[in-house]
């Protein structure tokens, strides 16, 4: 049996150029050409080439733009391995025309220009809800928690002033080495010895310096843990909060996107510190009308952003209609207690035929004011045990808008709305599993908010452009970035 013989290697052979080892309709040739117009198009923001300054010439921001989306699509994220792919990689080096820049240059790229990435993504967003392949019609929001690159372990007040009295110790002794070695050098210099003493003083002074760092290290994070109001902070990236996940307690942040169900493009992202939903459905549909200039007419959400007060105010405010599950309360022991609201009397009747008088107006409750009602004939009722066991009778809460949120229940239970809450994983849940997966164990490599939001822009975009790679042909996408207006006006 005969094998398939691999080429001589010292045979010359006939090289093709580096443009003929990529296929005509390969991803990374629409990769070159978005980045190509958005930079082309946008001079003031990226910076015009200098010709004739003194010293090496820089990298241009496209180069080091591609390069970054072309590793986010593909899960390489760390500078040294996207050093060595342009080394190695024919799609790299197709891709950067054969630079190779090292990985500072490309990891301080990343870190010190958050903005321009930033606006990279906003463009191509932009292009999307232009061209249509982002509608803004019915869009569904989520949020996922994304570990930081950080330790588990955090500093309290308590830690730090413990590890603030050792590193006190630990000072002081050393402090008073270094003076008794100075002592035995001024005794060695009067009687004219040779003892060599520099040494151990060196050894002394970097302890002591060490110390210091630590001491302003220490002091620093208990001033911002008390800035802060929290009890904890990380001691490697202190803006990371410690947020309930999948994991278990994890530093992370608070990534938020908002998806468009036409083609579950990422229409908009946030990076934040606070690990609860509840308050953000606002926050999320008035950043995405600024990110792609347009009201949504539905809104999807999980119950974990239910908070009846701005869910109404979102509906009001951007006259859209939202689909957030409520909370089922828990069903009486006995379904035959029910109460009936009396508008004339401002008042409750029980199934009982007992009624349940106003005790108190607009009383804070559950982020939202309600009137309080209680049962006057509690005591003396055959069902009490079953309604409730308070000692002052059985208590309603009637909220200031009850009625809207009666309205509301009544229809998300329609059939077609129960569909329509059931659509919102299948938009939103996608693109966080891709976003994960191409992230891997440690998702975030750098540290703090701007940082991480940066690099989640990296993340949306490459999402997007990996989503519309496959929705669209390559010819089809090719002549609609030719004629779009990439120029920002």
């Amino acid at each position: 049996m005969s094998y398939i013989s691999p080429a001589d290697r010292n045979q010359y052979t006939m090289m093709n150029s580096l443009d003929d080892l990529l296929a005509s309709e390969h991803p990374v040739r629409l990769l070159d050409q978005v980045i190509d117009l958005i930079v082309s198009n946008n001079p003031e923001r990226f910076g015009e080439e200098k010709i004739g300054e003194v010293g090496r010439p820089q990298y241009s921001p496209g180069t080091l733009l591609k390069l970054y989306l072309y590793g986010y699509c593909n899960g390489i994220r760390s500078s040294r391995k996207l050093e060595m792919e342009s080394r190695r990689n024919i799609e790299v080096m197709w891709l950067l025309g054969t630079l190779s820049p090292d990985h500072w240059t490309i990891s301080t790229y990343r870190k010190d220009h958050g903005e321009d990435i930033k606006y990279m993504t906003k463009k191509f967003r932009e292009f999307l809800h232009d061209t249509g392949y982002i509608k803004g019609e019915c869009v569904a929001i989520d949020g996922s928690k994304i570990k930081a690159n950080a330790k588990r372990d955090t500093l309290t007040k308590e830690k730090i002033e413990k590890r603030l009295e050792r590193v006190d110790e630990d000072l002081e002794k050393y402090l008073g080495l270094l003076a008794e070695n100075d002592q035995r050098e001024d005794l060695s210099e009067e009687l004219d010895t040779m003892e060599d003493i520099s040494d151990r003083e060196a050894t002394l002074v970097n302890k002591i310096v060490a110390l210091q760092q630590q001491v302003e290290a220490l002091t620093k994070q208990k001033g911002q843990l008390k800035e802060s109001g929290q009890t904890h902070i990380n001691s490697t990236d202190p803006e990371a909060h410690l947020m309930k996940s999948r994991e278990g307690i994890i530093p992370a942040y608070n990534v938020q996107i908002v998806v468009d169900a036409e083609n579950k493009l990422i229409a908009d992202s946030e990076v934040l510190t606070n690990p609860d939903d509840h308050n953000l459905l606002p926050m999320m549909v008035a950043s995405l009308v600024e990110e792609i200039g347009k009201e949504p007419e539905e809104v999807l959400a999980d119950k974990g952003y239910y908070t009846p007060d701005l869910v109404e105010k979102v509906e009001k405010e951007h006259g859209c209609m939202c689909y957030v599950p409520y909370p089922e309360k828990k069903n009486n022991s006995l379904k035959e207690i029910t109460f009936q609201y009396n508008h004339f009397t401002d008042s409750y009747i029980c199934s009982e035929g007992k009624p349940l008088p106003l005790l108190l107006k607009n009383k804070h409750k559950h982020k939202s004011r309600a009137d309080v009602y209680r049962g006057t004939h509690c005591l003396e009722c055959r069902l009490r045990q079953a309604c409730t066991t308070s000692r002052y009778g059985r208590q309603l809460y009637r909220y200031n808008n009850e009625i809207w949120r009666e309205r509301y229940k009544e229809r998300l239970r329609q059939p077609l709305n129960q569909i329509k809450l059931a659509m919102r994983k299948y938009i939103v849940e996608h693109p966080f599993g891709t976003i994960k997966w191409l992230g891997g164990k440690i998702p975030l490599l750098l540290r703090g908010l701007k940082n991480a939001t940066t690099e989640i822009n990296l993340y949306t975009t490459a999402y997007n452009l990996k989503r519309l790679f496959n929705i669209e042909s390559f010819q089809t996408l090719r002549d609609i970035f030719s004629t779009y207006q990439w120029r920002t006006p």
